[in-house]
């Protein structure tokens, strides 16, 4: 679809919008303990990430509600394409999942963004509210109609996906599984797919934290639906339990640029995509750093974030001087509020467990890793420049802390995002970087990310599996959305344009550790930089949880 067609129905859908808002106005050395009374701590996605995101949860509790797209911007029931559903036993081994992003997560953030969990930004909640954006620089892709076969879209004709979809595909049905509530942004990109293909598209929403529980029982009764996410929390099991089958069945090249194999990296396994993700789109969450620029300046601070950013000398080293030029705790002045203290353990590239062409990896005991902890550690603790509060935005909203970080959720120029950064200061005052990484090493894009892919069923191959391919590349790939409008300043453009294109590492540990129900994604983050504890004990108390997360591994993969 042609961008300007694109600007005129958003246009359209603002006046909806509007008029939607105003009538809803009217232990060391010990195995631990299963954690299931710690306090809420930044970084544990499985819990309410407050004030800083939408709720991503469905609203009709464990209902699921199939919907096809319906311009009006109303959920209205439809029968469901490829038959009925049957509950099952939840396979999905109690993983924790969180209201995603990123974004999503917003939206993982995950909004759609990923909607995904600060992970991504989300959704509204009412029928008629927009459902999770995404962003995409339309491309040329390379696909097939008929699998291993291999065509390339008309390089003449490249920024027009619709135009390249092959006709015998049409009327095919296809389902996509969400979390969100559809809205109308979900319901223009249905029927736009329609009217130009002919392929049909409902979508079936299932609670997030049910989620994989419904896809798990779709595939057990033979309907699976035709697309289903996998946000980072979840990742790996449904791979390991073949709820997803490797996105090679499509037959599709996916060594283009447009396609984020860097963040499509984070979800394979033993050298397999099971997803695919489009660089620019919001269903990923990354972490940034938000900052003052009136404090900055008071402060006597020369160089801001982002003077240092554009000449590559923005990482830990310069990000704590700063810190440290604009912390007075006397007055309850810091220089930094963070959602998450993870953060630093991403920007260096490091998880807790890590996916290779073997599988998974207990990474837990890397060097690096622990580095990056005792520098979490003395931030809050030996330089004291962090909010202790951990209440994330409000510290910076309210002038007590230089600087803020963040998910990328909060770049985007939503007016129903009302908590988003950029509505709650002046225009002009504040500055976006990408967040830091450890001084010396190439740039690393830490997130919460997710990917989208296709689950297994007879019924999801040949035909109807091409059509659902399709519909993944228009609905990632919207051209309604590529424009930095999207965003309330070219910085914030810049930022998530160039996170892309560096080494992406998400928090996908959460599958891993929480798997079993035992403990949540917060469970090892506590006994780290818990105050009771001490720097001293940190190493010991990372080594505590080698065998915890040895045994998960070991669970995951015995079930292949």
């Amino acid at each position: 679809m042609k961008t300007a067609i694109f600007k005129r129905v958003m246009s359209l859908l603002a006046v909806v919008l509007v008029v939607s808002m105003l009538l809803a106005m009217v232990g060391c050395g010990k195995k631990p303990e299963p954690d299931t009374s710690k306090p809420t701590l930044p970084g544990d996605v499985s819990t309410d990430v407050s004030n800083d995101e939408s709720d991503r949860s469905d609203v009709s509790g464990d209902d699921t509600t199939t919907t096809e797209g319906d311009v009006s911007g109303e959920s209205t029931d439809s029968s469901d394409v490829s038959g009925e559903t049957t509950d099952a036993s939840d396979v999905s081994g109690g993983s924790t999942t969180a209201d995603k992003t990123t974004g999503k997560t917003d939206g993982k953030t995950t909004g759609k963004t990923s909607g995904k969990t600060d992970a991504t930004a989300t959704t509204g909640k009412t029928s008629g509210k927009p459902g999770p954006i995404v962003t995409q620089k339309t491309t040329k892709s390379t696909t097939s109609t008929n699998a291993p076969t291999k065509t390339t879209l008309d390089e003449q004709d490249k920024d027009n996906v619709l135009a390249q979809v092959p006709e015998k595909l049409k009327n095919q049905k296809i389902k996509m599984l969400i979390w969100w509530e559809k809205g109308l942004e979900d319901d223009v990109k249905a029927k736009t797919f329609k009217d130009e293909t002919g392929i049909t598209v409902t979508y079936e929403t299932a609670e997030m934290s049910k989620y994989q529980t419904r896809l798990s029982s779709m595939v057990m009764a033979s309907n699976s639906p035709a697309l289903a996410a996998i946000i980072n929390e979840w990742y790996p099991q449904p791979i390991t339990r073949k709820l997803m089958q490797p996105i090679s069945a499509t037959g599709w090249d996916y060594t283009e640029d447009i396609y984020a194999t860097a963040m499509m990296d984070q979800f394979s396994y033993k050298g397999q995509y099971y997803g695919i993700a489009l660089k620019g789109s919001t269903m990923s969450t990354f972490m940034v750093m938000f900052y003052n620029k009136k404090i900055l300046q008071q402060k006597g601070v020369t160089k801001t974030p982002s003077d240092l950013w554009k000449e590559g000398n923005w990482n830990w080293e310069t990000c704590l001087d700063i810190c440290r030029k604009t912390t007075d705790n006397s007055k309850g002045e810091t220089g930094v509020t963070c959602t998450y203290i993870n953060y630093w353990m991403l920007s260096a590239g490091q998880d807790f467990v890590l996916s290779d062409k073997e599988g998974l990896k207990n990474n837990i005991k890397n060097e690096k890793l622990v580095d990056a902890w005792y520098f979490a550690w003395d931030m809050i603790y030996t330089h004291k420049v962090v909010d202790t509060s951990f209440t994330s935005s409000a510290p910076f909203y309210a002038g007590k802390s230089a600087m803020y970080g963040t998910g990328s959720f909060a770049m985007q120029a939503d007016p129903l995002r009302t908590s988003y950064v950029p509505q709650n200061m002046e225009p002009g005052s504040w500055g976006v970087v990408p967040f830091p990484s450890p001084k010396g090493m190439d740039p690393v894009a830490a997130c919460q990310g997710t990917v989208w892919g296709f689950p297994t069923g007879k019924k999801n191959s040949g035909d109807t599996l091409q059509a659902a391919m399709w519909y993944l590349r228009y609905f990632l790939d919207d051209a309604a959305y590529a424009s930095p409008d999207y965003y309330p300043t070219d910085e914030c453009w810049k930022v998530m344009d160039w996170m892309w294109d560096q080494k992406i590492q998400s928090f996908n540990s959460i599958g891993v550790l929480t798997y079993g129900g035992e403990y949540t994604a917060a469970s090892i983050q506590y006994t780290l930089i818990d105050e009771a504890s001490s720097k001293d004990k940190l190493k010991s108390n990372l080594d505590s949880w080698y065998s915890v997360l040895d045994a998960n591994i070991n669970k995951i993969v015995n079930e292949l």
